[in-house]
């Protein structure tokens, strides 16, 4: 299992199996896939919800996101947070439907607040004892942030999230992850330039 869990699917595609409700909503067959899902870890059953709702999930987060490939990856992460989330839900308070489209708004809109965060990067980044502010005054700087990210390994967006989006000091990264002090100054200096580099269009 993993995050792209569209294309898995849609390569996987077979018919469910067909469990009784068990007390369960008899008449919300999506909850009784999550009970599926939580109690057995039914593939099938994930497979089936997906078949049923997908199209439902993609219009939310496609309008939350307003780009398709957003949307797509952010459709992916839901139904990898429903297999792994599947256990919370309580039929007691809420149809299947409605727990799952809230699963989904907040999963969307937490992916748009992170887009807009890294724009935050530029004000932030400029304490940095690299010397930046002749990349930075561009009027296209967010963008071109944005497009840098992508291009940073994934130990250095961590590194630079942690600091600038999660407000996160080097204290506090360096006992989150076990190391040195040190290390985690010496890793972001290297992350920083790396990024200025990928600004430049420079190899990384």
């Amino acid at each position: 299992m993993g995050r792209r869990f569209g294309r898995g699917i849609a390569a996987r595609r077979s018919a469910p199996s067909t469990h009784g409700p068990s007390g369960l909503r008899a008449r919300d067959p999506e909850a009784q896939l999550l009970r599926r899902i939580a109690e057995n870890r039914d593939e099938a059953a994930l497979i089936a919800l997906y078949e049923s709702i997908s199209a439902a999930v993609y219009a939310c987060c496609l309008r939350i996101l307003r780009d398709a490939d957003e949307a797509k990856d952010a459709t992916s992460e839901a139904f990898w947070r429903l297999w792994t989330r599947a256990d919370r839900y309580d039929p007691d308070r809420c149809s299947a439907m409605a727990w799952i489209m809230t699963v989904t708004r907040r999963l969307a809109l937490d992916r748009r607040r992170g887009n807009r965060r890294r724009g935050n990067v530029l004000a932030q980044v400029q304490q940095e004892p690299v010397e930046t502010e002749d990349v930075f005054s561009r009027e296209d700087a967010r963008i071109e942030i944005e497009a840098a990210f992508e291009r940073l390994s994934g130990a250095d967006r961590r590194l630079l999230e942690s600091a600038y989006f999660e407000g996160l000091s080097g204290a506090d990264i360096a006992a989150r992850d076990d190391v040195p002090l040190g290390t985690v100054k010496s890793r972001m200096r290297a992350a920083m330039r790396r990024l200025r580099m990928a600004l430049n269009g420079g190899m990384l």
